[in-house]
């Protein structure tokens, strides 16, 4: 993996507590699937599952030099909600990972971005940058299932925050991440506009992934981003 910058996929195959529109342990398998094998033609894998599904049943889950493996007990407080558990797997990761990479890119792991690479690469141009993610203004949430960290910020920032997240009160992992990274130094927001594809797992909605709409919403984040690097003032 040395000089490349490793994609973390954040997977439980089985929902522990969380209403989810996307619940099906067997569809959510084939998502995890597919998207692990799209992105390990990018970049080196990092991919974490908290269910207690067994992963080894899967020859696609075979540990390569491209393909790392981790699998964390599911968590003891499931009904504080879905942020509150991937950040929980996240904190063990860190904690547990021998030799953790210095910079990486998270991403909720059924979810299909087409222009990873381009992604990719302004996370490696960010060289002065803590924390790559997209914060909106209008709603006060930075939001989670895709942003670019490096180790030293995130277990000196990020690492413990879980425990402030509770989706039965509002207290989601976006609500509490963007208060903590109002005070927070050389942290900005993507300036590429991503393409997912993919279903919300709360909602069951799809993404829009048509190029029109992609290259309207590019346009207006390069027009946010020279009146403000840090949050997007757009909602959508």
């Amino acid at each position: 993996m040395a000089g490349e910058i490793p994609i973390v996929l954040t997977a439980t195959v089985i929902p522990n507590g969380v209403t989810a529109a996307a619940s099906n342990p067997e569809k959510r398998l084939a998502e995890y699937l597919a998207a692990l094998k799209f992105y390990l033609s990018f970049a080196p894998v990092f991919f974490l599952e908290n269910s207690g599904y067994p992963l080894e049943a899967h020859p696609e889950f075979r540990q390569t030099d491209r393909l790392r493996v981790r699998r964390f007990m599911p968590s003891a407080n499931p009904g504080r909600g879905k942020g509150y558990q991937e950040f929980e797997m996240l904190d063990a990761w860190i904690s547990s990972e021998v030799s953790p990479p210095d910079q990486w890119l998270k991403i909720s792991g059924r979810y299909q971005i087409l222009n990873i690479s381009t992604l990719l690469a302004e996370c490696r141009r960010a060289a002065d940058i803590s924390l790559i993610i997209d914060q909106v203004r209008r709603t006060s949430m930075a939001r989670t299932y895709f942003f670019c960290a490096r180790t030293e910020f995130y277990a000196g920032t990020m690492k413990g925050l879980y425990r402030q997240c509770d989706d039965r009160t509002g207290e989601w992992i976006e609500r509490v991440l963007y208060r903590i990274l109002r005070s927070a130094d050389r942290v900005r927001s993507f300036s590429t506009q991503p393409r997912i594809v993919a279903t919300a797992g709360g909602s069951g909605a799809a993404f829009p992934t048509g190029r029109g709409q992609w290259v309207c919403k590019q346009a207006l984040r390069r027009l946010n981003q020279l009146v403000d690097k840090r949050q997007l003032w757009y909602s959508k």
